[in-house]
């Protein structure tokens, strides 16, 4: 999918920190903002910002640490952190109620924000994570980011190596993810853009905690749809169906041909889903 609608870059200062965002209008319809994963950006969700952004005001957010946001002071990547930043964000923008969107880290994020602030959502997804971190994706990760070097020759070079991790995506989406993730660097290689206090943390196991969010599910009260890759070794089928039952308007769409990285593996699929949800 080609992306045809160009976002506004922008920046706030909010909860101490520069916060940049990509804004697709359009003004005056409903706020939808949208938190991306541990490795993403505010552009992975270009396909569907590009979908949506014809009915409602939406905001992708860079979280700390990644794409054009300042990395975190003093390394802070701990959910408290992230839910302060959103706060911050919302406020400094000026949205009251808003409809909130989260994948993997920032489905995390988005559950923790979504039951400390109730009040604040009109509508919440959580796409492909659960409120425990599944041992086998999160190992996963954890080895992706132990062998993943720190520069390359070229961007040919770094794209044939995340290519090799992903089954679904097409190339021009993983070419989009990894051009927000990487920058050129002095001497003239490709490096990663992300705070490399992130990688550090994750490998040597000096990372904030994961939060269990079993007992936040429970303070929850708007619809919430949750999004499951089926190939996607972040969330189980078990998992999944105990969320959508301890959620107080909880629904369960499930995306073929999808593993961790729903909406970009199957775009036209998983924004079929979301926008079905969003019209009941």
């Amino acid at each position: 999918m080609t992306t045809q609608v160009q976002p506004r870059s922008r920046t706030v200062t909010a909860n101490g920190i520069n916060l940049h965002y990509l804004d697709w209008g359009t003004e005056g319809k409903p706020p939808l903002v949208l938190l991306h994963g541990l490795r993403g950006h505010a552009h992975v969700w270009a396909d569907v910002a590009e979908s949506l952004c014809g009915d409602y005001h939406v905001y992708a957010l860079d979280q700390r640490g990644r794409g054009d946001t300042d990395h975190a002071p003093g390394g802070d990547y701990s959910t408290d952190a992230f839910v302060a930043d959103l706060v911050g964000f919302v406020d400094a923008v000026g949205l009251d109620k808003f409809i909130l969107f989260g994948h993997s880290m920032g489905g995390r994020n988005s559950m923790a924000f979504a039951g400390a602030h109730p009040e604040r959502l009109e509508r919440l997804c959580i796409v492909d994570i659960g409120p425990r971190i599944e041992p086998a994706g999160g190992n996963r990760i954890t080895e992706e980011l132990r062998s993943l070097p720190p520069a390359f020759d070229t961007f040919e070079d770094a794209l044939a190596h995340v290519q090799t991790g992903n089954r679904f995506a097409a190339e021009p989406v993983m070419r989009r993810r990894l051009t927000g993730q990487t920058h050129r660097l002095p001497n003239g290689k490709i490096g990663w853009k992300f705070d490399p206090a992130i990688r550090e943390q994750r490998i040597n196991g000096t990372a904030a905690p994961a939060v269990d969010l079993w007992p936040t599910l429970e303070r929850i009260t708007c619809p919430t749809l949750l999004v499951r890759g089926m190939e996607t070794d972040l969330l189980t089928e078990e998992t999944a169906q105990q969320m959508v039952a301890t959620l107080a308007q909880g629904t369960l769409a499930e995306i073929e041909r999808a593993g961790h990285m729903v909406f970009e593996d199957n775009p036209a699929d998983f924004i079929a889903a979301v926008k079905n949800w969003l019209a009941g």
